[in-house]
């Protein structure tokens, strides 16, 4: 029996309204959810906290300086009261040491407190990377990260080098973002990581950094691959170097 015109624009009717829907589901199926940090949004002391961390990452504030309220204050543009806050939690959580009449100094990590820490970022920063594997084709996340890793596997260069330890922050960064998890990110010790980065920073060679750069770019393949088993094995095992970079030389790097 043959269609009657009207009959075949149905069906053709239908099948745009359910291709259409394939497309909107599929859409939707692809669509980044909303960021942590944008559904959790940070007190003023955890930020000025925060603040002060990455100025210990970015040696603008060096092991075993005292930090001076007032400056924070001036510096950072917030009240005595949010600095106090700020490095009370910075005390709580390893970075600082409070003591009377003199106020916060940044605190050294020992060779005990280096192991022990390199142990848990082992753990959690494997993990992160198996999930931004596994997150990596929603949204934009795939071009995130390369852009974020371009500078760190693209290093060979002696001032590409030098700029590999402060880049990582932002790698590290953007890699816990597409990971997407709040629990993660609220058992992850991030200001402990900054202060090691920061006091082991002028001990690593240029063979560590060229060594550091073919990691990442393991560590980079495996994760835009979104091939999770390697991505979390890759990042381990360069916690792992890590620490065999850097425990050895805890004697000579630590402050008494």
């Amino acid at each position: 029996m043959n269609d009657t015109p009207t009959a075949t624009a149905t069906r053709a009717g239908a099948a745009k309204i359910v291709k259409a829907a394939k497309t909107a589901a599929a859409a939707k199926a692809v669509k980044a959810p909303t960021p942590i940090a944008a559904r959790h949004p940070r007190s003023t002391p955890d930020r000025v906290a925060d603040a002060i961390s990455k100025g210990i990452l970015m040696r603008r504030f060096t092991v075993g300086q005292r930090l001076v309220e007032a400056d924070l204050t001036r510096d950072l543009g917030v009240s005595r009261s949010t600095v106090r806050e700020a490095l009370r939690i910075l005390a709580s959580s390893g970075v600082v040491d409070l003591t009377p009449h003199r106020g916060a100094v940044i605190r050294s990590l020992d060779r005990e407190d280096a192991a022990s820490l390199l142990g848990v970022l082992e753990v959690l920063t494997g993990l992160a990377a198996r999930l931004a594997a596994a997150n990596i084709q929603i949204g934009n996340n795939a071009k995130r990260f390369e852009a974020a890793a371009q500078k760190l596997i693209e290093a060979n260069t002696p001032e590409a080098l030098d700029r590999v330890l402060d880049e990582r922050a932002n790698y590290y960064k953007v890699m816990f973002d597409i990971a997407n998890s709040g629990e993660l990110n609220r058992v992850l010790p991030q200001a402990r990581a900054h202060l090691f980065r920061a006091q082991f920073y002028h001990s690593l060679t240029t063979t560590d950094l060229r060594s550091m750069v073919a990691e990442y770019r393991a560590i980079t393949a495996a994760i835009l691959e979104g091939d999770q088993a390697k991505a979390e094995a890759r990042t381990r095992k360069h916690l792992q170097k890590t620490g065999e970079r850097t425990l050895p030389r805890m004697t000579a790097f630590s402050l008494a």
